[in-house]
């Protein structure tokens, strides 16, 4: 009976093998195909993410020379300077050169190439009126493979004059295809629908040689017929290596490219391979354990999806998402439009980081993302987006409690860092943009959180600012400004002009006082109200007045030589440089270096600069007058004018402002009573009277009859350059 029975027991036992590898079998096989299949569908998505970001990218070049061409279109200025300006934006942004082709193709390159375009097809294309992404192509220059992007240009009749291009060196821009994805054993490419190879990544040494799609497979397995050139997809296939390999392409949205990712299957195969044999083992082993084997397996197929997912939308640093995933998370979210965008950075984190090292900048910014992310409440979100920026979408809330709640997150951040690594203080930058469309460009927007920062101006303390488009727009036309100004000044555009003062008892000019033009050559006249302000905030205006000082003083020195004329010209004098240490000594040298008498140099101050500096102001203003140089109330009547002034400051002449002469029925009399009053107390206090803004025969009745001293304004003369002055009053004069 035991034969028997053993060999029954060997007989069920077989069958129980048989069956439960028959189920181990259908089951194997079964989560074989869906790992592939979902493996497939999650290849496709990354290369489908990877065309949007390309397609991004060139969209934001096509952007970038739609911008210079605009500026093209409407700039004056001469060819040296546009060509030297494009050839310095070409290498801060890493393209070979920009070129400007006229209607016949020939060219003027920012790096100084001469050549002609008119064969090239993206050149036939712009000209009538398209905006092209080339493929690649040959340079004319050194014979290196190119891609040109281009644009078309147009006059001011908004008719096509020529092409703008920018010209990107294939090798450099080969690295923005670099992958690190898949434990760098595969390369990625761009081919067009033709199957012709464009661009290629560094990585790709092994078929740098090859030019189609076609000739990467051993068999032909890469048809561009069988490749859904609207779309996505995956095909596998053997190198010429005898290697396997997976080839994963999709579409860049309007355009006739497509980008391509070439990686081993081994490396997606053998981890699915392990799980089936891990699978087929189990069920041999342990029937009974195939619910955990169900759960161990997905617990590995989500974690591989993770993982995979991690590289593409995790920052390294922090183990948060990245900015990438921030923004597709804000654009899944409906009603956007009701919160804010904000951009915080801390201020001096260059020098945090070079004082206190890599190591606890690190910690800081792990501890900055934590916190936010503490702070966050539902349906909010946060990350890093690159070095010291984090990006945060809170919910609208008013001003006030926005601020409140940003200076209690910056509070929290210190305190937590302060337990971890006791260190000097850090202060925030939170730059806020309002959202109103929810269809908004969130790194657009992002970006125009960047411009505010020139705002934040203490170091000290923690700083909110909300972003306002029209104060957005005012800030790059001040940089413009700025940026401009060091060369104008260099360049002479700056153009001193001269409003006679007029002698009311003789009627004659002897005197007038000075003033400065900008004469820009792409904006044409730009009024001092425009620039003095900007120039006087940042601190330039000094170098303006002197600027204007010296051109006087060259000025009188000549009339004087010339003509035998000693005349007098005022001169304004910025806040700023009054208050300068040196200004004393600088000022009384340059007048003692040119051939004058000191009394010809009248300084003109305002009633504003006095304040919160009297004695100070006193003491500088009686040390111009030691070395005979007059002094000048400018603008008195302008704001709340004090007795006091006339009384305490050593004054020689007072300029009673246009604003007196600006009455209505019910100030008339008021107004002219209280000029009589000034004239009458002036001329007690030995002070000479000019009346500034004088544009009617009526106000220059009642000025002479009050016996104001000079009249200065556009009854007389309006300012005019140095040389019309001196013809009309110094040359005319002397005959």
């Amino acid at each position: 009976m035991r034969n028997p029975l053993m060999k029954k027991s060997i007989i069920i036992t077989i069958i129980s093998l048989v069956i439960f590898s028959f189920l181990a079998t259908l089951y194997t096989d079964n989560l074989s195909r869906n790992l592939y299949d979902e493996t497939n569908e999650f290849l496709k998505e990354i290369a489908v993410q990877t065309a949007s970001s390309i397609n991004n990218r060139m969209n934001e070049n096509i952007t970038q020379l739609d911008t210079i061409a605009l500026m093209i279109h409407t700039n004056n200025t001469d060819d040296k300077k546009l060509l030297d300006y494009l050839n310095e934006l070409a290498i801060q942004s890493n393209i070979k050169r920009f070129g400007i082709a006229d209607l016949a193709g020939n060219v003027k390159t920012s790096d100084r190439q001469v050549f002609n375009i008119k064969d090239r097809d993206y050149f036939q294309k712009s000209l009538h009126g398209e905006k092209v992404k080339s493929n690649s192509m040959e340079d004319f220059v050194d014979g290196e493979q190119i891609i040109v992007y281009s644009v078309p240009l147009y006059n001011k009749d908004n008719q096509i004059n020529g092409v703008f291009f920018a010209t990107y060196d294939t090798v450099k821009l080969s690295k923005t295809l670099d992958n690190a994805s898949f434990n760098n054993t595969g390369y990625s490419f761009i081919f067009n629908e033709s199957g012709d190879i464009i661009l290629l990544s560094t990585q790709a040494e092994d078929v740098k040689n090859i030019k189609a799609i076609q000739d990467l497979s051993q068999q032909k397995d890469i048809k561009i017929e069988n490749i859904d050139i609207q779309g996505s997809g995956i095909i596998s296939f053997t190198d010429h290596n005898n290697s396997h390999n997976y080839f994963t392409y999709a579409n860049i949205k309007n355009n006739d490219w497509l980008v391509a990712s070439v990686f081993p299957q081994e490396v997606v195969t053998d981890r699915i391979q392990n799980l089936i044999i891990t699978a087929f083992i189990t069920w041999l082993l342990i029937g009974l354990g195939s619910a955990f084997l169900l759960s161990y397996t997905y617990f590995i197929q989500k974690k591989n999806k993770l993982q995979l997912t991690k590289l593409a939308f995790e920052d390294a640093l922090t183990q948060h998402y990245n900015f990438n995933k921030f923004i597709e998370l804000c654009k899944s979210n409906s009603h956007l439009d009701q919160y804010v965008l904000i951009n915080c950075d801390i201020k001096g984190f260059k020098w945090f980081n070079e004082i206190y090292g890599e190591d606890i900048a690190n910690n800081l910014l792990m501890t900055i993302m934590k916190c936010i992310d503490n702070k966050c409440h539902m349906d909010e979100l946060c990350c890093r987006q690159k070095d010291d920026h984090f990006a945060i979408l809170f919910k609208r809330d008013s001003p006030d409690k926005l601020r409140e709640r940003l200076f209690n997150l910056a509070d929290q951040i210190r305190y937590e860092f302060n337990k971890l690594q006791a260190t000097s203080q850090f202060y925030f930058h939170f730059g806020v943009y309002e959202i109103i469309d929810k269809d908004i460009d969130i790194k657009a927007a992002f970006q125009k959180t960047q411009y505010i920062k020139n705002d934040f101006k203490q170091l000290s303390q923690d700083d909110v600012i909300l972003y306002q488009e029209d104060v957005f727009q005012k800030d790059l036309h001040d940089q413009q400004i700025e940026k401009d100004f060091l060369n104008a000044l260099e360049n002479q555009d700056f153009k001193v002009y001269i409003q006679p003062k007029v002698d009311v008892k003789t009627g004659h000019v002897f005197t007038g006082e000075a003033l400065v033009r900008w004469q820009n050559a792409e904006h044409g006249l730009i009024s001092p109200g425009v620039f003095i302000p900007i120039l006087e905030k940042n601190g330039m205006l000094e170098s303006l007045d002197v600027y204007v000082f010296q051109q006087i003083l060259r000025t009188l020195e000549y009339w004087r030589h010339t003509y035998h004329q000693d005349i007098g010209i005022s001169v304004n004098v910025s806040r700023t440089y009054l208050f300068n240490e040196g200004f004393i000594d600088q000022f009384i040298q340059l007048v003692l270096t040119h051939d004058i008498h000191p009394s010809q140099i009248e300084v003109e101050i305002t009633e504003t600069t006095a304040l919160n500096h009297k004695s100070e102001l006193i003491d500088i203003l009686n040390k111009l007058r030691k070395h005979e140089i007059r002094i000048a109330l400018d603008d008195f009547g302008s704001g709340y004018s004090s007795l006091n002034m006339l009384k305490d400051f050593p004054i020689d002449v007072v300029k009673i402002d246009q604003e007196f002469f600006k009455t209505t029925s019910s100030t008339y009399l008021r107004s002219h009573i209280i000029i009589e009053q000034v004239i009458e107390l002036c001329h007690k206090l030995n002070i000479v009277v000019v009346a500034e803004g004088v544009e009617t025969q009526e106000q220059k009745d009642f000025l002479v009859k009050h016996h104001c001293d000079y009249i200065q304004g556009y009854y007389y003369y309006k300012p005019m350059s140095i040389d019309q002055y001196e013809k009309t009053f110094i040359i005319k004069k002397t005959k």
